[in-house]
């Protein structure tokens, strides 16, 4: 019978140590976490604080470039009235599909505005093609008349 109290007070202890040995491990490794964030502070945060300045940065380039060619595009049609009959109709045709590329631009914009870390790039690289696009049909347009 005292061998069984032994038995079991070893058991005890042993599933004791089973037990608490993950536990402060798993304490101990979330302690060394902190210390590390504290050690670097702001280290996920300056790489988000960054995306986030790329972003607006580049969103302010892209409205200011759309904005200008907005501008032109205004100034050429105002222009186009008092052009001749074969280049009015001309230029219409083109200078409607040039309308049609910048409604779907500033979906584009909506959606470079909504993405996130993941979709940006891809969708920064489709709306500065867009606007690549838009550039060279204005000028095209503009150097017929």
């Amino acid at each position: 019978m005292k061998n069984k109290g032994i038995y079991l007070l070893i058991c005890a202890c042993f599933l004791t140590l089973i037990l608490w040995l993950p536990v402060q491990n798993a304490q101990g490794q979330g302690e060394e976490g902190k210390t590390k964030m504290q050690e670097h502070p702001g280290g996920e945060a300056t790489t988000k604080e960054k995306f986030h300045e790329e972003k607006k940065e580049f969103e302010r380039e892209a409205k200011d470039k759309i904005g200008k060619l907005d501008k032109e595009m205004d100034e050429l049609e105002a222009k186009l009235k008092h052009a001749g009959a074969k280049a009015k109709s001309e230029a219409k045709e083109q200078m409607r599909e040039l309308r049609e590329k910048r409604a779907a631009l500033k979906k584009d914009m909506k959606k470079l505005k909504a993405s996130g870390k993941k979709t940006w790039h891809t969708v920064k690289e489709k709306v500065e093609h867009s606007i690549d696009e838009l550039e060279e049909g204005f000028n095209k347009v503009r150097d017929k008349i």
